[in-house]
């Protein structure tokens, strides 16, 4: 049996090298093409990566936005020059060396920052920096948070 799942957003059409832009409200139908590499392809990738389709709600038969949003992050960052520096947690790093981390995330990484980004009881004013620095966090904390968890459950 086949579960079919909606998904509050159609998935990302295929690109034709036009600029990308993070303002208009079509931004997902419009591609950035960074030194031959597409977001919405590596988007594509980066979906396969995390096992996207997981992350739907059976009850609702939906995927809560979030997920996308973590999705194109990554994806984002996996496309930039290698040069770049990128601000994780205020410190300046390498993009090579955050996109050597982001290609370790997987479907229980990107949950693991889902389910901490939705208890925050404090605004999160730079929400894109934020999930950034809780996704390259999660690659190095994730077995310590689960023995944790674990630990105070018992």
């Amino acid at each position: 049996m086949t579960l079919r799942l909606k998904s509050t957003e159609e998935r990302p059409p295929i690109c034709s090298g036009k600029e990308f832009s993070t303002t208009t409200a079509s931004s997902f139908n419009i591609c950035k093409v960074t030194d031959g590499k597409s977001i919405l392809k590596m988007l594509e990738q980066v979906m396969i990566q995390v096992e996207y389709d997981y992350f739907a709600d059976r009850r609702l038969n939906i995927i809560n936005p979030l997920f996308r949003e973590l999705c194109l992050i990554i994806a984002e960052v996996l496309v930039l020059d290698q040069d770049t520096i990128i601000k994780i947690n205020g410190s300046n790093i390498s993009a090579h060396v955050v996109q050597e981390v982001f290609s370790q995330l997987r479907n229980d990484h990107v949950r693991l920052v889902f389910n901490n980004f939705r208890d925050v009881a404090e605004r999160v004013f730079n929400k894109k920096a934020y999930l950034r620095t809780a996704l390259y966090n999660s690659v190095f904390e994730i077995e310590s948070h689960y023995a944790n968890d674990i630990r105070v459950t018992f």
